[in-house]
């Protein structure tokens, strides 16, 4: 499937670890996790879905510690969290880490 702007649209959820199976976002549409600019509507959909996930605490852990990726996933909604909101535990992350 492709959106209106011409870039291709998620049809499945990629499931990061065992904990993802348990994930309520799992179970919905995933272009809402990862909304395009000035979407609002999609973003709190995306975060009153990940205020009642079971695994929150696993989700966040995971964008945080990269993921495959350069230092923290950069985008989306991973529990229930913007990239920017995420900014400061990923220093935290981190800071423990190292």
């Amino acid at each position: 499937m492709t959106r209106p702007d011409g870039t291709a649209r998620a049809t499945t959820l990629a499931i990061p670890g065992q904990w993802a199976e348990r994930a309520l976002c799992a179970q919905a549409d995933p272009d809402a996790w990862f909304p395009a600019k000035r979407q609002r509507e999609s973003t709190q959909l995306a975060k009153r879905i990940c205020a009642r996930c079971p695994v929150r605490a696993q989700c966040l852990e995971y964008a945080l510690s990269g993921a495959g990726t350069w230092g923290g996933i950069a985008t989306g909604i991973w529990d229930g969290t913007r990239p920017q909101e995420r900014d400061q535990p990923r220093q935290q992350h981190k800071a423990v880490a190292a």
